[in-house]
């Protein structure tokens, strides 16, 4: 226990610093400054805008200079879209859904764009992300109570005693004897003594040796040996596109969580949010949404000050739009699980490994 402990102070210690350089960089420093560090976009454009999941608002942005300057926005980080009209006042906060190039898609806190929208330059920042830190955490404190108190869980228990060095790997008997002929001698080995493995195995080798090749034809041959889905995960975005591609070219049925570095057609076609948009069951849901944005545009020519009977129909549209945006989450959900269903591998980063659509899932 003392482990996990000690874990979770170096990580508290980790974060304060991190957070602290965060303040220190973005509370003194001018837009061009946050733009320079890439941790904003100023200014932007705002190219189009609908209701999105529980009546948020979901807006696509483009900065409209400065496009050769890299920057540091990703799929799932809070960012907050303000004005230079009134920075201090006007801005709200949400989170990135998706980032392409120079255009990117966030889910904001409202159901409808607040009127500074209209006034001044608008720009985006990046706020510190929370997110990882609260991942590493929960994951310390998973473990930890699973070792203290998972007894009726043998499996989770023997795969935390493995990884804290208590105990050694084990590897079942079950005879395996994979020969991929694109595979030389040391390389099959790797694979059998993967689909051998109880709790884990790891490939080692120098750069140039083709442990990625190796680790492919081991989740093919994975799938093909027990005929389960596959969690595929890395550190980086870059790594889990590598990934993604080459089981893709093995003919797998892959699903990309997040979003991908890797801007190309192909890529795109694999995530999530591409995979639902061209969704046979989306062409419905899509006409619901835009019979939704109309009802609110309706009830928006209602002004609070307008009569009782302006009230209640600007309350019975906006009832509505809800109710019909209800319908569109459900649709929504049944594509999810659907294209869940379907897929042989998911891949995502460590972080991205528990989006809440792939939580339940073991």
């Amino acid at each position: 226990m003392q482990y996990f402990k000690k874990l979770a102070e170096i990580l508290k210690i980790e974060y304060l610093e991190d957070k602290a350089q965060y303040k220190l960089l973005t509370e003194k420093s001018s837009p061009t400054q946050r733009r320079e560090a890439g941790l904003t976009w100023y200014p932007i454009a705002i190219r189009g805008q609908e209701i999105g999941h529980a009546d948020y608002l979901s807006v696509e942005l483009e900065r409209t200079t400065h496009q050769e300057l890299p920057h540091q926005f990703r799929f799932g980080m809070p960012a907050v879209l303000f004005s230079n009209h009134d920075a201090e006042h006007d801005w709200v906060e949400g989170t990135i859904t998706n980032v392409n190039q120079n255009r990117l898609k966030i889910t904001l806190k409202v159901d409808e764009m607040p009127d500074w929208s209209r006034d001044g330059k608008l720009g985006i920042d990046l706020l510190f992300d929370d997110n990882s830190y609260d991942e590493m955490n929960q994951a310390l404190k998973t473990a930890a109570e699973i070792r203290e108190n998972g007894k009726n869980n043998e499996a989770k228990q023997r795969l935390i005693r493995t990884l804290t060095g208590q105990r050694e790997a084990s590897f079942h008997d079950k005879g395996f004897d994979v020969i991929n002929p694109n595979l030389n001698d040391s390389q099959n080995e790797a694979v059998n003594k993967i689909l051998a493995a109880n709790e884990l195995a790891i490939i080692h080798g120098p750069p140039g040796t083709g442990k990625t090749t190796t680790l492919v034809q081991a989740i093919k041959a994975s799938i093909k040996h027990y005929g389960k889905q596959i969690l595929v995960t890395a550190p980086s975005n870059t790594a889990v596109d590598l990934l993604t591609e080459k089981l893709a070219a093995e003919g797998l049925e892959v699903l990309r969580i997040g979003n991908p570095n890797k801007v190309s057609e192909a890529m795109m076609s694999l995530t999530l949010d591409s995979k639902i948009q061209n969704h046979e069951m989306m062409k419905n849901a899509k006409k619901l949404k835009k019979q939704a944005a109309e009802y609110k545009s309706m009830a928006h020519k209602y002004k609070r000050s307008f009569g009782r009977a302006e009230r209640e129909q600007r309350k019975a549209l906006f009832d509505e739009a809800h109710r019909i945006m209800k319908e569109v989450d459900k649709t929504q959900e049944y594509i999810t699980d659907d294209l869940f269903k379907k897929a042989q591998i998911i891949t995502a980063t460590l972080v991205g490994a528990n989006n809440y659509a792939v939580r339940k899932f073991e």
